[in-house]
């Protein structure tokens, strides 16, 4: 029951102030009756006003405190009876009634509870729910952002994908993907290494960096490809062997075998195979990422993997389109377009250039005895040769059936005469093991130089040529020069 604390400065303006008052009046007014001998009428008004205390109390304060009154009224009016009422009907009605008035609040008081307790459990219930919905619709709204932001980092992606997908050139495609690295983070570090599938294995064959924020040098900046290192090679092989994606979350512990490599940074490591129809062409590795770049790396990945492949059949379509299928060297077309571009370079610095032309002597006859399979190795054999003699600035091509031309940059005619030697003396020594046979080969070699010989590219090859026809009417095996 709660406790009436009653202030005296501030008793008369309180809330509940009024009821003390009607407390003291209900029982005042029956003792003044009883000690002034009032009439019975008055008396019986006195004590039923009580009523409304009793009933106030029930429902202010409960049942004890009206009950309470109740009974020092019963009190009342009994001392009244004995002093001079005597025992009336009216005064046993007033006490009966005194003490049944408090049950009627009670009762009312218990159903309010109760109604009360339901409502509060509803309310309880529904506040619950209204909980649960705003931490829903709070998950949902971060879930929309996130998914907004996703979004709108694949629609990034797209766009950078879409110039990827245009280009052909490996240098350009680089360039092209480094932009969407950043995209998705500007501090991580990504390398592409590219995988050599003429071995039996998956092995390294070149890195190239594609995003490094701890080098000096700016984002628009030419990408090098270079050798792998060790810790390269290792990936390649952990990635093929385990055919799946690696992730380590940084730093790794001490005991873990890329410790070494991956030093003591922070975020994640991730080595995804680069695959084109199941087989492997490349990695892609990822260091100092985050867990949200994972999926959009991964995206990355598959789009790498289709661009590189695309950039491979192109190169091999380049290939055969310039080059000779069996020997490997320059087509008569792609070479004459070389050596004009060397014929002016020639001119533009007064530089030197040399021309030879190679035949194989009488190679029809081998294709007749041994058939073309034996003549078709003894080609690529003496193309090996020739290769050994020559720089890589030197150009071979195959002019004709058994015709080579080799044009060399820079090169006098006597330095050109040595070197046609030496590949006529190296082809002279060699035994060709082709199938069962073994078989000697010579060759004659027409030796023409610009500018003394030729200016342009038809007469430096017609001298060239006439040089040769003087080699094999000189009896063959020899290198003729015009004078």
């Amino acid at each position: 029951m709660p406790r009436l604390n009653i202030n005296p400065k501030k008793w008369a303006l309180a809330k509940r102030g009024v009821f003390p008052i009607f407390v003291i009046l209900a029982l005042i007014l029956p003792l003044h009756c009883l000690v002034f001998r009032r009439q019975a009428d008055v008396y019986l008004f006195t004590l039923n006003f009580s009523l409304v205390v009793i009933v106030a109390a029930a429902f202010e304060f409960g049942s004890a405190l009206s009950y309470t009154i109740s009974i020092l009224l019963t009190v009342v009016t009994f001392i009244s009876m004995f002093i001079n009422r005597g025992y009336e009907f009216p005064f046993f009605t007033s006490i009966v009634f005194l003490n049944l008035v408090p049950l009627i609040p009670s009762y009312f008081n218990k159903k309010y509870t109760e109604y009360f307790v339901s409502k509060n459990s509803i309310l309880a219930g529904a506040r619950g729910s209204y909980d649960e919905f705003t931490a829903e619709l709070k998950a949902l709204k971060e879930l929309s952002i996130s998914l907004q932001n996703q979004v709108h980092d694949i629609l990034d992606l797209y766009e950078v994908t879409k110039k990827i997908n245009a280009s052909l050139n490996m240098g350009e495609m680089l360039k092209i993907f480094r932009e969407a690295v950043d995209k998705i983070s500007k501090s991580v570090i990504a390398n592409i290494i590219l995988i050599d599938e003429s071995q039996d294995k998956p092995a390294a064959k070149v890195t190239y960096e594609i995003c490094n924020p701890s080098s000096d040098r700016p984002a628009s900046s030419e990408i090098h490809g270079g050798p792998p290192g060790k810790f390269e090679r290792i990936i390649a092989e952990a990635v093929f062997a385990r055919k799946e994606v690696i992730s380590l979350k940084l730093p790794i512990d001490k005991d873990h075998p890329f410790v070494q490599y991956l030093g003591e940074s922070r975020g994640l490591f991730i080595a995804l195979p680069l695959l084109s129809e199941g087989i492997p062409i490349g990695i892609l590795t990822i260091h100092g990422a985050e867990n949200e770049h994972t999926e959009s790396f991964s995206i990355l990945a598959e789009q790498l993997s289709l661009e590189l492949k695309k950039i491979s059949l192109y190169e091999k379509v380049q290939e055969l389109a310039i080059t000779d299928g069996l020997t490997g060297v320059y087509v008569r077309r792609h070479f004459i377009e070389r050596l004009d571009e060397e014929v002016a370079r020639s001119k533009r610095y007064n530089l030197g250039l040399s021309l030879l032309m190679i035949d194989l002597d009488h190679f029809k006859r081998c294709n007749d005895t041994y058939g073309h399979l034996v003549g078709d190795i003894v080609l690529k054999e003496i193309t090996k040769i020739m290769k050994e003699y020559v720089r890589q600035v030197d150009l071979i091509g195959r002019y004709g059936g058994e015709e080579f031309v080799i044009a060399l940059p820079d090169t006098d005619k006597k330095s050109a005469i040595n070197i046609a030697d030496r590949i006529r003396s190296s082809v002279e020594k060699h035994k060709f093991r082709a199938y069962d046979e073994t078989i000697s080969m010579t060759i004659s070699t027409g030796v023409a130089s610009f500018p003394e010989n030729g200016e342009d590219v038809v007469t430096l090859i017609d001298s060239a040529d006439q040089a040769l026809y003087k080699a094999k009417q000189e009896g063959r095996n020899k290198v003729m020069f015009l004078s």
